[in-house]
């Protein structure tokens, strides 16, 4: 990039496409773990008391199993394995909530994309010069500060909460075991959906801020942009040449069909129209072929070597021209005039 030319330009839809297949994406660790957190709590709220009966019923079962089970130490082997299966039982629904919840938000936020450049090999990685740069580089001391933050603003929440119930858990010293309980678990319940909030809003800002800084990082001068959309559509006198190819091409598909005409209206030198009308398979007539100058000499030619009617209409040929495209049933308002030369030609071979 020439010096002094900064990167001010929207990355064009390819760089952003590029930088995905090399595992470039929008990544926000913040609104992850907010997800996650988030899952948790909310599996809790729905699993928990399940989960606290299933506990309840255990402790019940180990104070009152029978002594053999003790005694034997194969019996006990099986009997603890057996406990072990039935806790992982219990806790896959907590775990395949919270797999669900990394996954699904890490698809919200940058979109489903596998990339095997992602996970290449780079040596540097290892180096412990690039280890310590990377340490104490700005952005590590911007991510410490912000972690130094997030903390501060989650403890202030916490302390202004609990500093509200200080009155409501000294009472507690009065209370039955089992409102003791409840009432913790009520303060405890209101600290958590508090850092859940607080986390909340952190990753929503943070989202946003990763958003900002992987667009600016993928932003393109303006030569970047040009010389883009030069390698996407090609050069500009490839593009002409292409393009003259095409109209050649055109022209000659279109001078093929001019021997399919029943009759050539010219102008007489300037325009010429070749017209082709059969009652039994069109409503109406069809332009073949239309050109000016030298293609309605052409038109001319080809239609003199192949004994095709040349009629002088200049109004009629100028209008038939302008108007209506190559291989298009003509309008009706010219319906009459194109009849009356048809019904010309009718005459005229009639009467030969």
């Amino acid at each position: 990039m020439p010096a002094g030319e900064n990167k001010t330009e929207k990355p064009t839809p390819r760089r952003l496409e590029k930088a995905r297949k090399e595992g470039q994406v929008v990544q926000s660790p913040e609104m992850l773990s907010a997800a996650t957190l988030i899952a948790l709590v909310g599996s809790a709220a729905l699993l928990g008391p399940w989960f606290i009966r299933f506990f309840r019923n255990q402790i019940q079962q180990g104070l009152t199993c029978d002594v053999t089970a003790v005694a034997d130490n194969q019996v006990f082997i099986e009997y603890i394995n057996q406990k072990i299966v039935d806790a992982m039982l219990l806790m896959s629904p907590f775990l395949l909530i919270l797999m669900a919840a990394g996954i699904g938000g890490s698809i919200a936020i940058s979109g489903f994309n596998f990339s095997t450049k992602a996970l290449k090999w780079k040596g540097d990685r290892l180096n412990p010069v690039t280890g310590l740069k990377n340490l104490f580089s700005p952005e590590s001391l911007v991510k410490l500060g912000m972690s130094i933050l997030k903390l501060l603003f989650i403890s202030v929440i916490v302390w202004l909460y609990l500093k509200d119930k200080v009155i409501d858990l000294a009472k507690l010293q009065w209370a039955q075991p089992d409102d003791i309980l409840i009432g913790i678990g009520h303060v405890i319940l209101g600290v958590v959906m508090r850092i859940v909030l607080a986390l909340a809003a952190i990753a929503v800002l943070d989202l946003f801020y990763r958003k900002w800084r992987y667009i600016k990082k993928l932003k393109m001068s303006k030569q970047e942009v040009k010389d883009e959309h030069r390698d996407t559509d090609g050069a500009p006198e490839i593009k002409s040449k292409i393009r003259q190819k095409q109209m050649q091409a055109a022209m000659q598909r279109m001078l093929q069909d001019v021997p399919k005409a029943n009759v050539i209206l010219v102008n007489p030198t300037h325009v010429a129209v070749a017209l082709q009308y059969d009652p039994n398979s069109m409503v109406a007539p069809v332009l073949l072929a239309k050109g000016g100058d030298h293609m309605c000499e052409k038109i001319k030619e080809i239609g003199r070597s192949h004994g095709i009617p040349i009629i002088r209409r200049p109004r009629l040929a100028r209008e038939l021209y302008g108007t209506v495209k190559i291989g298009h049933a003509i309008p009706e308002d010219l319906f009459t005039a194109v009849a009356e030369v048809l019904a010309l030609l009718y005459r005229i071979r009639h009467n030969h």
